[in-house]
């Protein structure tokens, strides 16, 4: 029993270090960082999926032996798993984006609502479009995904091995950025070329018959009309969501790939 004791003693720089990563990740990636979720919940899962990722892990073989040299050494994995979680978390971003562009040309950019996830104000719409790419995020099993590509860095990415991933992190992050960007152009556009079509409209009805209030009729017109846009390009925004969101897991493949 004390040898036991002693080989597990032996083992706790390791699983710190692999509690680290876990954390990194759960911190950032959607749907598990949410606030509604109690912090008791998540730091109960990050020790589970530690201690059980620990004996399969193998031991560095310069493993720190202070408290400065771990803690260093934590807050690399702490990164590798952040830049996980980040690479997930832009496609969300790119979806509010969207839905933040689409409120602000139809006017309704001034009704705004705590999102659940961050506990942050964001637009209605951007926050419609988060829940309902959340969960299509669940179906699709995003979150099994993001899961099982972290523990794969483990064999790819050993532990104190994050010192080669700076360049390739910072490329990745970028490209991740570069399609968060795209996702958002691809929701917006619909409902932003439609709002500007209907300002020249209501532009000309206001020159040509100026005893018509048009900045009270626009109002609502605008927000109908957004509304109805939404509802007819919410499907290809969800699949353009889902592809964005094969792209980055087929980044983080390359991340994994030993």
């Amino acid at each position: 029993m004390p040898l036991e004791l002693l080989a597990y003693y032996l083992k706790l720089p390791v699983f710190m270090m692999v509690l680290a990563r876990m954390a990194g990740m759960l911190a950032i990636q959607p749907i598990l960082s949410a606030v509604s979720i109690p912090m008791r919940v998540r730091a109960l899962l990050v020790l589970a999926l530690a201690a059980l990722m620990t004996p399969f892990v193998e031991f560095p073989a310069a493993a720190p032996d202070t408290v400065g040299g771990l803690a260093l050494a934590m807050g690399g994995e702490l990164l590798v798993g952040s830049l996980m979680g980040l690479v997930i978390a832009t496609c969300f971003v790119g979806l509010q984006m969207g839905g933040t562009l689409v409120a602000q040309n139809s006017g309704l950019a001034m009704g705004r609502v705590a999102d659940p996830d961050s506990g942050e104000d964001m637009a209605i719409l951007g926050s419609l479009y988060v829940q309902v790419a959340g969960v299509v995020y669940l179906v699709i099993g995003g979150h099994r995904a993001l899961l099982a590509a972290c523990l794969d860095t483990f064999e790819a990415v050993p532990l104190l091995g994050a010192a080669g991933l700076a360049e390739f992190g910072a490329d990745l992050l970028l490209a991740a950025l570069a399609a968060a960007g795209v996702l958002a152009i691809h929701v917006a556009a619909p409902a932003v070329l439609t709002l500007f079509m209907a300002n020249l409209a209501m532009g000309f009805i206001a020159r040509t018959v100026p005893q018509l209030n048009i900045v009270t009729i626009g109002f609502s017109l605008k927000a109908l009309v957004a509304f109805l846009i939404m509802a007819v390009a919410l499907p290809s925004g969800m699949s353009m969501f889902v592809d964005v969101l094969e792209t980055s897991f087929a980044w983080l493949h390359e991340l994994t790939a030993p």
